[in-house]
């Protein structure tokens, strides 16, 4: 057989989009056959499922005490002075961002019995294992896999959401893991402020040359500033745009993505089941 016999018969062996659709018509009986069964399969699988519900919350960087000042107030203020605390108001909000689903969090959450119970609720199916804890840094690892903090349309706010079957859980632990978030920093901040503030207090009664008793009396007013701040009653780290609420409707399983891919299945395991039996 010469190089141009072969190569034509080469061509003429491929498969064209008509060979591919009479191959589907001659396997239709098995495609629908496998299709029908998937769709019971699909039946089956929303009803043993638990419904999962979505909890949102909408947070942002909390406004320093500077920031609702008129531009009259900020030049009495001082521009620096105001920087200096969005800076902080940032770097609050960059710690929470880190640490929100960390081991120091989950270690607090570890402690209350109602969130553990919450947590065991947590399963695709009532005979599924139910999810338990015995340490914070599994709890950790299920909080990174399991709770989401994502942008807002490119804007400092954050959503953070959860997928839970009990509605009520669902909202109540997001709701936790801010205000717990937030109290540690708070906390951390409260302690080192308090700790410099001793420390240049010591500083400052040990000065005796004028220009270095106001450099450390302007650096101690700051930071009774900074505790005066941590002190109030009030979101430190990331403030609450929008508080937690959960969606009216089950967002998994979704009718809509299962019942179509089950189908899309049931074709395609259809098709390979009857090319192995006609064409193997």
């Amino acid at each position: 057989m010469t190089a141009k016999a072969a190569s034509a018969n080469s061509i003429s062996s491929e498969k064209t989009l008509f060979d591919v659709l009479r191959d589907l018509w001659q396997a239709k009986v098995y495609m629908f056959s496998f299709a029908a069964i998937m769709v019971v399969v699909a039946f089956a699988f929303i009803t043993l499922a638990n419904p999962y519900y979505r909890a949102q919350m909408i947070i942002a960087p909390a406004s320093p005490m500077g920031q609702g000042l008129s531009d009259a107030a900020r030049v009495h203020e001082g521009t620096l002075q105001v920087q200096r605390e969005d800076f902080m108001s940032n770097a609050a909000f960059l710690r929470f961002e880190n640490i929100y689903d960390g081991v120091s969090v989950a270690n607090f959450l570890l402690q209350d019995e109602d969130i553990i119970n919450g947590l065991a609720e947590d399963r695709m199916f009532e005979f599924s294992e139910p999810f338990s804890s015995e340490s914070a840094e599994e709890l950790s690892a299920y909080l990174q896999k399991r709770i989401i903090l994502e942008p807002v349309s490119g804007t400092p706010l954050r959503r953070i959401t959860y997928m839970h079957p009990n509605k009520a859980f669902a909202v109540e632990l997001i709701k936790r893991i801010h205000r717990l978030t937030d109290e540690m920093i708070r906390a951390r901040i409260l302690v080192e402020t308090t700790q410099r503030i001793d420390y240049l207090n010591v500083a400052l009664a040990k000065t005796q040359n004028p220009d270095h008793r106001r450099s450390i009396a302007s650096l101690l007013m700051e930071q009774e500033r900074l505790k005066m701040m941590v002190s109030l009653d009030q979101p430190y780290a990331a403030s609450i745009v929008e508080p937690a609420y959960v969606s009216s409707k089950s967002r998994w399983p979704d009718v809509y993505v299962i019942y179509p891919a089950f189908i899309f299945i049931g074709f395609l395991f259809g098709f390979i089941v009857f090319g192995l039996r006609h064409h193997g």
